[in-house]
């Protein structure tokens, strides 16, 4: 879990973005806000990242695309695939409209420009498999405000689900079926107490209006209601990410428990999760 947070910028959570090994091969999942540097925190090699799946484009999902793309290039990346819905080639393309010079100065200087003029956009939809060394990915179109999918990784007879940002959709649960791991969207969380040191954003510190509410939860879930998903599909364990700011952690991790009987974490920035058989 490289990054756990929401759109709202806190320290101690990176916006969201998935690493998951298979194998030899380590995919990466959303590029939020601080990704990179996440990376190298967890130990991971920024130019290790050839795949990275695209859930949606909102700014906590893809703003660190263009630092990925650049630093992965400089530190040894040979190719870079990128699978997504409509928008990532216009976010491929941007980067070489803003960053023509930059790229061309990096060239002169030794880096090799085919590394990073061939970024290859792949499109996700309802029918998108991928299928690598021993392993599959698979998407399904989820209910959030715009076109928006989860991702499904099986591999060696071990899976990961994760939702994206989504309200409750039935046919996830469906989806998620016998997963080891489902990686589920709880924005809708239970208000904690801000700390008492630092810059604290005051607009988040008291619980959303009726009218705000209403509007993030026709396109987010409740800890109980991605609970009730994951016990539907019989996953083994469930992690609640895109956690916004000064939530109860313990509050959350408990409203999960009423309604699925395995193994919840309240995900964190740095978690690591191991599901190998």
């Amino acid at each position: 879990m490289l990054g756990t947070g929401s759109p709202i910028p806190l320290l101690e959570r990176a916006g969201t973005s998935l690493a998951v090994a298979v194998g030899e091969e380590i995919l990466m999942i959303d590029c939020g806000p601080r990704a990179v540097y996440e990376l190298i925190r967890n130990g991971i090699d920024p130019g290790a990242i050839s795949d990275l799946l695209v859930t949606h484009h909102h700014i906590d999902h893809n703003a660190a695309f263009h630092h990925l793309a650049i630093v992965g290039w400089t530190a040894g990346r040979e190719s870079l695939t990128v699978y997504g819905p409509p928008g990532t080639d216009t976010l491929i393309h941007s980067l070489y409209d803003i960053y023509e010079e930059d790229l061309a100065y990096r060239a002169q200087v030794g880096y090799p420009l085919e590394a990073i003029q061939d970024i290859e956009w792949v499109p996700v939809d309802s029918g998108f498999t991928l299928n690598g060394p021993g392993y599959q990915v698979t998407a399904l179109p989820v209910e959030h405000s715009i076109e928006t999918y989860a991702y499904r990784i099986d591999h060696d007879g071990a899976s990961v689900v994760f939702s994206a940002d989504t309200r409750p959709c039935t046919r996830l649960a469906e989806f998620a079926e016998g997963a080891d791991l489902l990686v589920h969207d709880a924005h809708m969380s239970p208000f904690g107490e801000p700390p008492e040191e630092g810059f604290v954003w005051e607009s988040y510190t008291t619980p959303y209006s009726r009218e705000k509410h209403e509007a993030l939860s026709r396109t987010h879930c409740t800890p109980e209601q991605a609970a009730e998903t994951a016990a539907e599909a019989g996953v083994g364990r469930l992690v609640l990410t895109h956690i916004p700011p000064y939530r109860d952690l313990g509050a959350i991790r408990a409203e999960a428990e009423t309604a699925y009987d395995g193994e919840v974490f309240v995900a964190e920035d740095g978690m690591t999760i191991d599901v190998t058989r």
